[in-house]
């Protein structure tokens, strides 16, 4: 290699590619689910892995979730015997102070919830934060105050660190003129909602559409929409990264152990069946199992090989840009401790990659010479320290 090269090509060596290792923690959509069951022990099992390796995890932390938690504290602990809010802010500050990335996340529907008879009765009209508020200013004090939470939990781990990404729930950002104005308005750099290809219509998400989106993983600028450019706007959609293949290619044997397995409540595994809509008509069974859609880089759903073999192939970054891979999973899926591990340790071994929390991430677009030059260098400081935002 001669003197002075650069390039942002993580084939190369010269410079490393980033990736970022995102995980929801939530329950399920519908309201289902047990948070130490599908929330706490996995991700205290998956932190502690990426701890062993070095890696930063990245947690998309579902604050309107925890605020109905906190609000209906009694009676879920009068029913489960246990306090969820307790067990979730005690771990989002134990995750905080080891290192680990807290970023935003949010399901509208569970603004305003009703918690009774032991089941939650969500606000499924709900779908996007656009949709909650008539005003601006009202949508922007309410991120304002969702972000607060977070912050005020980072503080007591003895971190200084903003949050400065977020992520909508079951990637419902559509329409997003009031969400990106707020973020912005609150100093959050970066939205990651958008998978490009993906088309949604039912479920509990709202109707959206990302088929145009510029880039499954080329980070572009926003303002009105997340798939439309601006290239002066002042949120970075950064893509959780997919590619375009078959729906049969998506029946994958981790995929459906995630989706269905005895660790998913029976009514979730119900719901998720109902919503395919193919009832059992052969013919729309085969249109559906052929319909092209993006298959994301789902941790919980793609073997650790795959995996690494998709980061490593996947499109450099283009013009000298930050080059940055996104991978999605869900603490509900988690249930493969070896599986996880096999990834980082594959991921460790291969070489020009680097696992970066999506705070720093957001820190090299605010500040793009930031990312030219020495600090690529790997660091030999201690985890905590590494990750410690100043």
């Amino acid at each position: 290699m001669t003197d002075g090269h650069k390039c942002s090509d993580a084939r190369c060596g010269c410079a490393p590619r980033h990736i970022v290792i995102s995980v929801d923690y939530e329950i399920f959509g519908n309201g289902e689910g047990d948070v130490r069951q599908h929330v706490v022990e996995p991700t205290e099992r998956m932190a502690r892995l990426c701890e062993k390796y070095g890696a930063p995890l990245t947690v998309f932390f579902e604050v309107e979730e925890y605020l109905a938690f906190e609000k209906f504290r009694d009676a879920l602990v009068a029913r489960l015997g246990y306090d969820p809010a307790a067990l979730i802010r005690k771990q989002i500050i134990s995750l905080a102070a080891a290192g680990h990335d807290i970023q935003l996340h949010l399901h509208p529907q569970w603004h305003r919830a009703d918690y009774r008879d032991g089941k939650w009765i969500l606000q499924r009209e709900n779908n996007t934060v656009d949709s909650l508020f008539k005003t601006q200013e009202e949508t922007t004090d309410y991120i304002a105050d969702r972000k607060a939470v977070i912050e005020r939990m980072l503080a007591e781990a003895g971190r200084q660190q903003k949050v400065t990404v977020y992520r909508a729930g079951a990637f419902s950002a559509q329409p997003a003129t009031k969400l990106l104005a707020a973020l912005a308005k609150n100093g959050f750099v970066i939205d990651s909602s958008v998978v490009k290809g993906l088309v949604q219509n039912k479920g509990y998400g709202s109707s959206l559409d990302y088929r145009k989106a510029p880039s499954a993983k080329e980070p572009w600028r926003v303002s009105h929409d997340v798939i439309e450019i601006d290239p002066a706007g002042p949120i970075w959609e950064v893509p959780i990264y997919s590619r375009m293949r078959r729906r049969i290619q998506q029946f994958t044997v981790r995929r459906l152990r995630a989706k269905f397995s005895k660790n998913i409540p029976k009514a979730q595994r119900h719901d998720m069946v109902q919503q395919l809509g193919v009832g059992k008509n052969p013919v729309k069974i085969l249109k559906f199992l052929a319909q092209p859609i993006p298959i994301k880089l789902d941790f919980h759903n793609q073997s650790p090989r795959t995996l690494v073999n998709w980061i490593q192939s996947a499109p450099a970054a283009v013009n000298g840009g930050l080059d940055v891979v996104v991978l999605i999973g869900h603490t509900k899926e988690h249930t493969d401790d070896a599986a996880f591990e096999k990834f980082l340790a594959l991921a460790k071994a291969a070489g020009g990659l680097k696992v970066s929390g999506f705070g720093e991430i957001a820190e090299k677009l605010r500040r793009p010479m930031a990312f030219i030059g020495s600090e690529f260098e790997p660091s030999t400081k201690p985890f905590a320290e590494v990750n410690r935002v100043a």
